[in-house]
């Protein structure tokens, strides 16, 4: 499960499909900016852009710990 972290411990985001989006995006998908990023234009509610933002932040950052980490990227 995605989960982050909040002020009250961790929160799970899997109902959030947004979130769940980008945090697929940051994890798995393609380098590149937000500029040129499909998946991003997808969400047009201001909430929505939000928490894709923040699920990728999320993902991107799981990607770079097991990449420092040696482990599969």
């Amino acid at each position: 499960m995605i989960r982050e972290k909040s002020t009250g411990g961790g929160e799970v985001r899997s109902e959030d499909s947004a979130y769940r989006s980008g945090w697929e995006d940051g994890r798995f998908g393609q380098t590149q900016t937000f500029a040129t990023n499909n998946s991003l234009a997808a969400w047009t509610e201001y909430p929505d852009r939000l928490s894709y933002y923040r699920g990728h932040r999320d993902g991107r950052r799981i990607r770079e710990m097991l990449k420092s980490e040696g482990g599969a990227v």
